[in-house]
């Protein structure tokens, strides 16, 4: 049996957390032995624990970002002795931000390595996370692929495999309750959502500038929320200033990290998305409209079909965004022929089985004699078996 060793952010559950434990959860256990290290214990850990996944806690320091860089080496020479411990088979991290810790362990332990790419970034900054040193990068869609490729990444690097849903739980709403009616009393009858940590990259400040329009200009009621956690604080108090400076209070909610977002997803009317996000599929697959806008093209954009699946907009002017959420918040009959095709799409295309295949697929073609060689053993590997498991994962609890 081959020991996979993933790395992830942990903490509560979000898309990219959601995502592995699709894979995780759909191995073949007969082939494979997941062994799970997070930098933050959380709802995510605790769901793996549950499933009797072997999951740690480790304090990996930031990879880059001075003065945390400093502990990086010895935070990584720990990772590695932990994997070589385990008889760890093949790294798997789940987060780019990691990729420095996968780097070193592969290449100490001489064994493949798999880099998932879960969103567009600057030519600059693939060459400085070292992208290329990964065996493979799963890129999540052809926005990503096509930015890898750009950047210099061999074609035969990358796998595309789309982010997965898993459409039985992320379904349309059966039962009457609307959980953001329930929690926040808005005087509305139209919901318009963004979700996402609360972070620059993830533009909330671009959708409260377009709600400010909406709520000036339109004749009908409409709430807008904005949903996760927050990652910059300064980004959030900005916010908050924009929403006190135009009295738009009364109308935006700022509903936080959720842990149901099965019923946060089918309380809303619409969801927008100005960041791409797998977000985007649970709300397909929960029946709702869906606007991506300033992110993806017609032409990279694989399942939000324009005008089909939902709305996309490659522009990011205000006034497109304005537009494309007035005309679906004017047009009941719009939002739910959108919907119901959005989940018909989710239900043929978001197998998160399926996704979990294609990534077994990726290890085993990584794990042939052919791309594989067995690490070589060192000397202090007689001492490092001796080592207690709580001085190798801090702060961790093991599965099982």
């Amino acid at each position: 049996m081959q020991r996979i060793l993933y790395l992830s952010r942990g903490g509560d559950i979000g898309g990219s957390q959601r995502q592995l434990n699709y894979v995780i959860s759909n191995l073949d256990r007969n082939l494979y032995k997941p062994i799970v290290v997070c930098r933050k214990d959380g709802s995510f850990t605790e769901q793996l624990r549950n499933a009797r996944i072997e999951t740690y806690v480790f304090p990996l320091h930031s990879w880059r970002k001075f003065p945390a860089c400093l502990c990086r080496y010895s935070d990584a020479m720990r990772l590695t002795k932990f994997a070589r411990c385990r008889e760890v088979s093949l790294i798997h991290s789940s987060d780019l931000w990691l990729n420095g810790y996968l780097a070193w362990v592969a290449g100490k332990l001489n064994i493949p390595s798999v880099l998932h790419m879960r969103t567009p970034i600057r030519q600059g900054d693939v060459h400085k996370h070292r992208c290329v040193k990964a065996s493979s990068i799963i890129a999540i869609s052809q926005r990503v692929m096509q930015n890898l490729l750009s950047a210099g990444i061999g074609p035969e690097k990358i796998s595309l495999i789309d982010d997965a849903v898993d459409i039985n739980i992320f379904k349309p709403q059966t039962r009457k309750e609307n959980v953001l009616k329930r929690d926040f009393f808005p005087i509305a009858n139209v919901m318009v959502g963004i979700v996402g940590r609360i972070d620059k990259f993830k533009r909330q400040l671009a959708f409260l500038k377009a709600a400010k329009k909406i709520i000036r200009n339109s004749t009908k009621n409409v709430s807008f929320f904005i949903i996760g956690d927050i990652h910059s604080q300064s980004y959030f108090e900005k916010l908050k200033r924009f929403i006190s400076k135009n009295r738009l209070s009364r109308h935006v909610f700022f509903a936080g990290r959720r842990q149901d977002m099965p019923q946060v997803l089918t309380s809303l009317d619409i969801l927008v998305s100005l960041s791409g996000g797998s977000v985007m599929f649970e709300a397909m697959s929960c029946g709702k409209a869906v606007i991506s806008a300033g992110f993806s093209t017609e032409k990279n954009s694989v399942h939000i079909r324009n005008k089909h699946t939902g709305i996309l907009i490659p522009s990011k002017e205000t006034a497109d965004l304005v537009q494309a959420i007035s005309k679906l918040i004017n047009s009941p009959q719009l939002r739910k022929q959108l919907g119901r095709q959005a989940r018909i799409w989710a239900e043929n295309h978001f197998s998160h089985t399926i996704m979990a295949y294609k990534t077994q697929r990726l290890y085993e073609q990584l794990l042939s004699p052919k791309y594989y060689q067995e690490p070589v053993p060192e000397p202090a590997m007689a001492n490092l078996q001796s080592e207690p498991e709580e001085a190798l994962a801090i702060g961790a609890a093991r599965a099982g």
